[in-house]
């Protein structure tokens, strides 16, 4: 006998199982080039730029590798662009002054705050290529332009910006390499610790810019009156 699923006292028809749901293609997530160029400065200031890779990136930034590939190109035009901005916003923060001692001055002590802040431009320096950026030609004009109007030819006075240049980047690989440790310190070594008791960075690096402005002034005089008169 058929019975009417649909009479009175007829079980009830057992409801269909749900379809799953359908599973839709997620858009990548999307990057911009400042959130990359932030991440990448954290990892190659904290870790240095070896360890910069499209996977450190991905996992800092919680996308996949390819992703950030995408957005920033090849880890060379990275590494280029990491050193341009950051050369770029410390050349912004220069106020140069008239005298060109000044001019020296500020010129080196802003460019060993650079190094020191940020290891990774020193780091790029020594490995891989001049510290390039959309302001540095500015910034090499005004002081060589400077050391010109002292009375040093051009070549000399380019010459002379190299020195000082030379010097921030030698102090400031020896200050950043040794980092914090005390096996570090160069009071550690006997001589220095007897005669200078503790050793001070700072101390050292304000009496070498003395002495380079001394011989640049000395130099001055020798090409400007060069009878001693």
């Amino acid at each position: 006998m058929l019975v009417d699923p649909d009479a009175p006292g007829s079980a009830p028809r057992p409801a269909s199982a749900p379809e799953p749901p359908r599973r839709r293609r997620g858009r990548p997530n999307v990057l911009s080039r400042d959130q990359v160029i932030d991440a990448a400065t954290a990892i190659a200031n904290e870790e240095g730029l070896d360890r910069l890779s499209f996977r450190a990136l991905g996992a800092r930034l919680g996308v996949a590798p390819m992703t950030v590939h995408r957005t920033i190109g090849g880890l060379d035009d990275l590494h280029a662009e990491l050193v341009r901005r950051t050369v770029d916003e410390f050349t912004a923060t220069f106020v140069w002054p008239e005298d060109w001692r000044s001019v020296v001055h500020v010129f080196a002590c802003t460019f060993r705050d650079l190094m020191r802040t940020h290891p990774l431009v020193l780091e790029s320096h020594s490995q891989r290529a001049p510290l390039a950026s959309t302001e540095s030609d500015a910034v090499v004009a005004k002081v060589v332009g400077a050391l010109q109007q002292a009375g040093l030819p051009e070549r000399e006075a380019m010459y002379a910006f190299f020195v000082v240049y030379d010097f921030v980047v030698g102090h400031a690989g020896v200050q950043v390499g040794r980092g914090d440790s005390e096996a570090g310190r160069p009071e550690r070594h006997r001589v220095v610790g007897e005669i200078l008791g503790e050793h001070s960075y700072d101390d050292r690096f304000a009496l070498g810019l003395d002495i380079i402005t001394a011989g640049i002034e000395a130099r001055v005089r020798s090409v400007t009156d060069p009878a001693g008169s």
